[in-house]
């Protein structure tokens, strides 16, 4: 076994690159940053550079741009990223133009998973106007794009700067499969990122180092307690609340100045959209499927406009300085709902109840009012779109800190764009009163900025919790009373039970950072050319099988055999490394020492 301590030299980590860049693509909102490695090396962090972000809607700044990628009618080549790909839209939509083209919005959930659930490369995405396109297609532009724009505000500043000059990390949400990880990585890959310069950092951690550096930047008012002032053995949890996702770690400090992850990452997708889903939701029941589904495909601009409204307006919500919340409200949705089609025949339009009483008819509580081409929501009935978001992040939260069996939580940190929802830190702090939270001045941009130094700092993780357990599938010596027949396989050196799981490391494990697991194994036949290892995960503490149930084949390494062939003659030392963000394989033959190292794919 080998371990890295947190106290080896940064340069080894940079590769010896002159800048760490860092790309997330997240559900909602999306950015890049960057900092020269010897600015980290004089400022240890406190010059990251961030692009600010315009948008047409709104008269500020911000540290991120909304993922909304319009694609053109081939399907293949970028329109616009961003807030400019919204405004193009609409431009599109107000010339009716919009249909041939792909406008994807919300769409890194579809990458939300279980283990048992694979993943393709030919995995694809639904649209907003239900058209579809590969998901490694959608991710890749955007990446490409980020990369792009941040090499160019980059090679304004430094003339010389050439693409290999960087390294980059790319961020995942933690509760996320491995192959959904290696869906991002793929998608980097086609989007012209060099394979050796990627490095993939998990969003709750990269918001842990990005706190723990900057003390300034994340400290409770009320007790000033930061992370950097957390003794060795506390614990924190690290809520990372963003538009699509909830994603929950305990961290521990660890003696070497690094942290080690004390329960295996949760989560759910109640993120900030479960906000705007339950707004949907409640127009939905109001006016029934049918007549929303008009409303959005017939008047798709005032459609947009009408969410795009709601989202300014969930953003800015406090619940203690409104009574009252005001939005402007489209006549054409009111139009549709109040008119029927007219009869041909008798020649008249039947009219249905108003449209304001059939808001004020749903669970969502009364005096909904509509004036012309307004709708005002009273304060408490507004609230109720935040439940099934706020409910499902206390109920995890909770979840998580009771697996530390009795153990204390010296403070809560939020970070991510939802986590700068007012209402959610007021329900945190009301239902964990005793528990310090800590909210960073940058709440969301505190993961991208994690992420660049996350890239530079030896590995600020030393030890990671395994979520399942992690093997082989092989095969060992036939034994008739103890191995079922149908399992029975005949191979040239003899009689053996197929479909063992051969088990590396077990759920529940704490993995330190490069951690090494050796085992030895043999080609079966005489003639091997190839030798196929099915990777494989399971729930179970000591599987059995790998077809038995919650046992699953997530992936495959193939490693070609050289000249030398036979089987107990030509052994082959295989090593997993586990302890990473990614399961790292390599392969060794003992007669040629030739060697295999690969990032595992676990991709269809």
């Amino acid at each position: 076994m080998a371990t890295s301590t947190c106290d080896d030299s940064a340069s080894d980590q940079a590769d010896s690159k002159l800048f760490v860049a860092a790309i997330d693509v997240g559900t909602s909102f999306s950015g890049w940053a960057f900092a020269s490695i010897s600015d980290l090396e004089k400022a240890k962090g406190t010059n990251i550079h961030v692009k600010p972000w315009y948008s047409t809607y709104t008269s500020c700044s911000t540290g991120k741009t909304s993922t909304c990628v319009l694609i053109k009618p081939d399907g293949e080549t970028l329109d616009s990223f961003g807030y400019e790909a919204e405004r193009r839209y609409n431009e599109l939509l107000s010339k009716d133009q919009h249909e041939k083209y792909f406008f994807f919005k919300n769409f890194k959930t579809s990458l939300y998973g279980k283990y048992n659930q694979p993943l393709s490369t030919e995995l694809k995405l639904v649209d907003q106007m239900e058209k579809e396109l590969p998901a490694i297609k959608v991710f890749s532009v955007s990446i490409r794009f980020l990369a792009e724009d941040m090499f160019t505000d980059l090679k304004r500043r430094f003339q010389d700067i050439r693409p290999g000059d960087i390294r980059w990390v790319v961020t995942v949400p933690a509760i996320w499969t491995d192959q959904a990880k290696n869906l991002m990585r793929k998608s980097a890959l086609q989007a012209g990122l060099s394979s050796d310069s990627i490095s993939i950092a998990l969003e709750p951690e990269a918001a842990s180092v990005y706190c723990r550096q900057l003390d300034v930047c994340a400290v409770n008012r009320d007790s000033g307690v930061t992370l950097s002032s957390l003794t060795i053995g506390s614990k924190y949890l690290v809520l990372d609340a963003g538009g699509g996702t909830i994603d929950l770690t305990i961290h521990e400090i660890a003696p070497s100045n690094c942290v080690k992850q004390v329960v295996v990452s949760s989560g759910n997708i109640f993120g900030g959209n479960a906000v705007n889903k339950e707004f949907e939701k409640f127009l939905k029941t109001a006016l029934s499927d049918e007549k929303y589904e008009q409303f959005k495909q017939s008047e798709t601009e005032d459609w947009v406009f009408l969410m795009g409204e709601f989202e300014v307006k969930k953003k800015s919500f406090h619940p203690d300085n409104a009574h009252r919340v005001n939005m402007r409200f489209p006549l054409s949705l009111k139009d549709i709902y109040e008119s029927n089609k007219r009869n041909s025949f008798l020649r008249i339009v039947k009219k249905t109840k108003s449209i304001e009483k059939a808001f004020n008819r749903t669970d969502f509580g009364e005096d909904i009012i509509i004036k012309r081409d307004k709708i005002s929501f009273p304060s408490d009935v507004f609230v109720k779109f935040f439940g099934p978001a706020t409910d499902m992040t206390i109920q995890q939260i909770k979840k998580v800190i009771r697996k530390i069996h009795g153990g204390t939580i010296s403070c809560i940190l939020m970070v991510g764009g939802f986590s700068e929802c007012i209402l959610l830190q007021q329900l945190v702090k009301s239902e964990f009163p005793h528990i310090p939270v800590i909210v960073p001045v940058e709440a969301s941009t505190a993961v991208l900025q994690g992420a660049v130094l996350y890239g530079y700092y030896p590995p600020v993780v030393s030890e990671r919790v395994l979520k399942y357990s992690y093997g082989i599938s092989g095969s060992t010596k036939f034994i008739p009373d103890k191995h079922p027949i149908e399992k029975r396989l005949v191979i040239d050196s003899g009689v053996q039970c197929k479909d063992i799981f051969h088990k590396h490391v077990t759920r529940g494990d704490s993995i330190k950072f490069d951690m090494q697991h050796k085992e030895w194994y043999f080609p079966q036949y005489r003639n091997q050319k190839k030798v196929h290892f099915y990777i494989c995960a399971s729930k179970l503490l000591n599987p059995r099988f790998t077809t038995d149930k919650d046992c699953h084949v997530i992936g495959k390494i193939i490693l070609n055999l050289s000249g030398s062939r036979g089987m107990s003659n030509n052994p082959l030392e295989v090593t997993f490394m586990f302890g990473g963000t990614e399961i790292t394989v390599i392969a060794e033959e003992a007669k040629t020492r030739r060697h295999v190292k690969t990032v595992v794919s676990f991709l269809e």
